[in-house]
This record gives C-alpha cells, sequence and structure tokens, in this order.
C-alpha cells in the first residue's frame, strides 16, 4: 500500500465511475483498475464491488475511504508546513459558503492570495447541510454556515469562530409611501411585490419564520436558488428581493440598485467552521486573515 494508490482509490470513491476517476487521476483506466486491484491484494479484502465500471464501495472499503481521506489530507498539511522552509506557504485551500452571507468574502480572498499568492483558492457555494457534509469527509477546508443550526454533537468535531451577525435588507427601490430615511420593517414589505430565495433554502426559512411570528402575509412573484437572477429580475423591475445585507451590499455596488437595511428581520449568525482536527497551515493563515 502507498499514497498513490490511496489516492486514486480515493478519487474513484468520489466520482464512482473508473472512466471519470482515471481522468480525474490523469492516468488510464487499465492504470486505476491495476492499482485498486494492488490496493485490495495488500490490504487483503476487496475494496470495490464491481461491473464494468463501479457499483459501489464495500464495508471495508468505506473503512478504508475514512482512513484515506485522513492520511492524504495529513500529507497536504505536511507538503504546506514544508513549502514554508522554501519562504512561501503553498498547496490548495477549500472554501465552502452558504449563499446568503453577510461575510463579503471577495476582499477577504484578495487579502489573503495577497500575502500567499502560492496557495490556490477554491471557492464554493452550498446548502449550510452539504457544508457540514463536505467538512466531514474531508471535503472543504474552511466552511461559512449558520452557527445556531449546528448540533451540539457537531459542535463536538467542529471549530466555530468569527461569528458575524446577518442582517436582512431590501433590494430595489422603495415605493413612495416608504421614506429611505425611516426604519425599513417587515411589515411595510406586505403589499410589495418580492423576489425571494427557494422555500428550501435555509435563508428563506429565516425569512418565512419571522414572517409568521408578526402574523404577515408576503407578496412573493418570483422565487429563485440563484443570486444573480435575485438582483437581474430587481434590475428589470420585476420586484423587489429580500438578502442578506452582505449581498444588498455587493449588488448596490455593483449594479447600482438601491438597498435598505431592514430593522427586524435576520438570518441568524454566520461563522467560520472547520474540523478541530487536520488543520492545515493555509486554513490557520486564512482564519488570521479573516480575524484580522
Amino acid at each position: 500500500m502507498n499514497i498513490k494508490q490511496l489516492h486514486y482509490f480515493y478519487e474513484l470513491a468520489q466520482h464512482r465511475h473508473f472512466a471519470k476517476a482515471a481522468k480525474a487521476c490523469f492516468i488510464t483506466q487499465p492504470t486505476l483498475s491495476a492499482s485498486i486491484t494492488a490496493l485490495e491484494k495488500s490490504l487483503g479484502t476487496e475494496l470495490v464491488v464491481r461491473n464494468s465500471q463501479f457499483v459501489a464501495l464495500t464495508q471495508a472499503g468505506e473503512v478504508v475511504l475514512r482512513h484515506a481521506e485522513r492520511m492524504l489530507l495529513e500529507q497536504d498539511a505536511m507538503r504546506q508546513e514544508l513549502s514554508l522552509f522554501g519562504g512561501a506557504l503553498s498547496g490548495v485551500l477549500r472554501i465552502g459558503m452558504v449563499p446568503q452571507s453577510s461575510i463579503d468574502i471577495m476582499p477577504l480572498l484578495k487579502r489573503f492570495n495577497d500575502a500567499f499568492p502560492k496557495v490556490s483558492l477554491r471557492l464554493s457555494v452550498m446548502t449550510h447541510g452539504t457544508l457540514l457534509e463536505q467538512l466531514d469527509l474531508h471535503q472543504t477546508d474552511i466552511g461559512l454556515g449558520f452557527d445556531e443550526l449546528l448540533t451540539e454533537h457537531q459542535r463536538r468535531a467542529l471549530d466555530v469562530q468569527l461569528r458575524h451577525p446577518n442582517p436582512m435588507a431590501l433590494l430595489g427601490p422603495l415605493p413612495p409611501h416608504l421614506s429611505p430615511s425611516q426604519p425599513l420593517r417587515l411589515a411595510d414589505l406586505q403589499d410589495l411585490p418580492l423576489i425571494l430565495p427557494s422555500a428550501t433554502m435555509q435563508f428563506r426559512r429565516y425569512l418565512d419564520e419571522a414572517a409568521a411570528r408578526q402574523q404577515l402575509s408576503l407578496r412573493v412573484v418570483l422565487e429563485t436558488d440563484s443570486l444573480f437572477h435575485l438582483a437581474n429580475g430587481v434590475s428589470h423591475g420585476l420586484g423587489c428581493a429580500v438578502v442578506s445585507a452582505g449581498i444588498a451590499a455587493t449588488a448596490h455596488q455593483l449594479f447600482k440598485l438601491p438597498c435598505q437595511p431592514l430593522v427586524d428581520a435576520s438570518a441568524g449568525t454566520i461563522a467560520f467552521i472547520t474540523r478541530k482536527h487536520s488543520v492545515t497551515p493555509a486554513m490557520k493563515a486564512f482564519l488570521a486573515e479573516a480575524g484580522a
């Protein structure tokens, strides 16, 4: 057994397809198949249920996958630490975040890139649940998710820090009867045509819960999972969008769309979430930059 075999096995487990995994590893499919067979022989057990391509991992394969993930992550952490002897931190940093966050991630990414240009950044947008799954599977290094949705069991395995409130805002022009100089409340939106995130998204759940507490009925003209279509719908006059204050500020800056904070609606608290173990130098450096 060697690290390369574990890497090939890990890619196969991720892609669930021999041809796709071989392509990701930049090797031929026969080479991948031979490597998996050699790994099984060295461990004395079958790891993969095969047909012409791939069916599933065996129970033993699931055990090996958990250990392989940790070993590969530790290898990456070692390489990152050794890169410091060459004078510059290098490696890959994978960041996942929920769609509606009060944290403007781009200035932070720019500062980090200026300080550590040899670290490759990968940013993915995902649901809070997917974010936690990817942290557990070592597929994401740092997550920006909802603090209050973490269970006590999850908190025992995770580090949660740098918490930020996540207030809501209205994106779009106010009707004549509402003044920008006056605080905007959720009740003021009752008669406005609204463009909202889909009901399956956590941000929307926070909004619906706030409206239900006040016994308010919101007039929804469009639901979408896409932040681009939320902003584009506002720019085309379809309605006003309820978004996080951070997204509203960015949309105002990029598209010159008016925005107004909602004083009585919030989408929880956004926090930086990491595993308590297998923390790489790049992760430490990024969190230090975020807290600066």
